[in-house]
This record gives C-alpha cells, structure tokens and sequence, in this order.
C-alpha cells in the first residue's frame, strides 16, 4: 500500500543576515514560493542549477514532504514596527528639509511611503498569494509522482498533517485542494473534502518542539543576548552605509526595520521592488 505523509509546518525562528545586498537573494520563511523559484531559474540560467535526476527504471512508492505554510500578511509584531518606522522617516526626512542637505540622493518612495499595515488590528494570516503558491504546489505534486496517486482518497493512505496555526492549517487546505482537484464531486472544481490533522501546541512534540521542550526555550532565550552581539557590528556598518548614501540620520535599529520592510514588500514585488534597491 502507497502511504504519503504531507507535513505544513509554522518555522520556529527565522534566522537574519544583514549583507545580502538584494532581497531577491534572501531565501527564508518571508520569502514566497514564487520568489524561491525565481532565484532558482536565475541559477538555470547561469548553468549553476543541478536538477536532481530519477532514472527511468525507478518508480516511486513514497513520499514525505515537509513544507512551510504560505506567503503570509506581516504579524501584528511587525505591522507595529513598520508603524514606528514610518513615524521615524518622517522625522528624519523633516530634518533633512530644515538642514537643508542634499535631498536629491534620497530615494523618492520615502517621501510618500506609509506603512499599508497601518491601524490593521490582526495579522500573520496566510494571504491569497500563500493560497496559490500551495494550491499550485499540490497539483505539481501530483502531476509528478502520478503514480503515487492513483487509488482512491483515503485519510490514512494521503495523511496531510498541519501546526496549530492558522496559517499552517490553510496552506494544508490550499495545498489539498490543489493535489486533490479534479477528484471529487464538489463544486465546479470536482473538488473533494479531505482530512488535515492537527495536535495541541502542548502534546504537538514532532512539529512544535519548540513550544514543548523547556530545555530548548531556555537554550535559545539564554543565546538571544549572544546573537544580538553578533548582529550588533553588522546592523552598526549598514546602517552607516545608508546615512553616508542618503544623508538621513538612521540608526542601526532603523536599518534592521528597513531590511524586514524590504523581505515584507518583495513578496509582492520580487523579483524587484523600490524597496529592495536602497539596500543595493
């Protein structure tokens, strides 16, 4: 009997590297799948590109596959952040005016930028760029391993498990309806229902270790004062390469909320946008 696992996981932590010159080089759980995939045709088209190969003589009978939810909407974390970066640039760009500096070498989306999540009272949900990202993963899933879905839906054969986070559990169901349109009797799509599992934070010790390990959350809060130092020298050198390009006072914490305001809006614009060129 064929048995797939599909797993739709809520990442943990995500890590932040501050030299990467473009956000369309930046792969992490902020990026897109659509902007995954530009970077990996940017590699086809530079020969660095190595698909993996299957001989013919080969047939698949299994298949695990561990994906991250979809695009999503900034957390309610961020969406402050961009607020409070927004009520800077405008000091800024005011001090600018009165000082009479050079306004011409300052990009010209700053002048008018306003942060688009202002006053939004939720945030982190799966947006319909996430939606499509995994409705399309699902039928390419099964267009390319045909033969690992030729029986009849059954929960315990095609088992889709997700965290319990909303925007975990729509990527499944997004990424369900794709692998399984065209199957059913629901709807103009021949949509049909399935299954998505999902486990309590508390007993969930597979997908959300981080949540039950008390071991590991008190490593990882005794390391954050070490990895702020490590970030500290970095955040220090940018944000003093964005001061002597622009001629605006930014600090290094200013120059941490631009770089998360650049991986935000490349979801929308990669593979470039306004945002990702001050970095640049």
């Amino acid at each position: 009997m064929k048995h797939l696992t599909f797993v739709f996981i809520f990442p943990p932590y995500t890590g932040a590297s501050f030299r990467f010159p473009s956000c369309s080089l930046y792969v992490c759980v902020n990026s897109s799948y659509a902007s995954v995939m530009y970077g990996v045709v940017k590699d086809m088209a530079s020969d660095s590109f190595v698909p993996s190969k299957i001989r013919v003589e080969c047939t698949p009978i299994h298949l695990n596959l561990g994906a991250r939810h979809g695009t999503r909407a900034p957390t309610k974390k961020k969406i402050r952040e961009f607020d409070g970066l927004a009520a800077r640039l405008e000091i800024l760009l005011q001090e600018a005016k009165r000082q009479s500096k050079s306004l011409d070498k300052i990009p010209a989306w700053l002048w008018e930028w306003k942060s688009p999540w202002q006053g939004k009272q939720t945030g982190g949900e799966l947006i319909p760029q996430g939606e499509d990202d995994l409705y399309h993963l699902g039928i390419r899933m099964r267009e390319k391993f045909l033969e690992l879905f030729d029986q009849e839906y059954n929960p315990d054969i095609y088992p889709i498990k997700a965290t319990q986070v909303p925007r975990a559990s729509a990527s499944a169901v997004a990424f369900g309806m794709g692998l399984f349109s065209g199957k059913g009797n629901l709807g103009p799509g021949l949509q049909r229902a399935f299954a998505v599992i999902s486990e309590s934070h508390a007993s969930d010790t597979t997908l959300r270790f981080h949540d039950c390990c008390q071991n590991y959350k008190g490593y990882r809060k005794s390391q954050e004062p070490a990895v702020d130092k490590l970030k500290e020298p970095v955040l220090d050198e940018i944000a003093r390469g964005l001061v002597g390009r622009y001629g605006l006072n930014l600090t290094s914490k200013d120059a941490s909320s631009l770089w998360s305001l650049c991986k935000q809006v490349f979801r929308f614009d990669y593979p470039y946008g306004p945002h990702s060129f001050i970095f640049i």
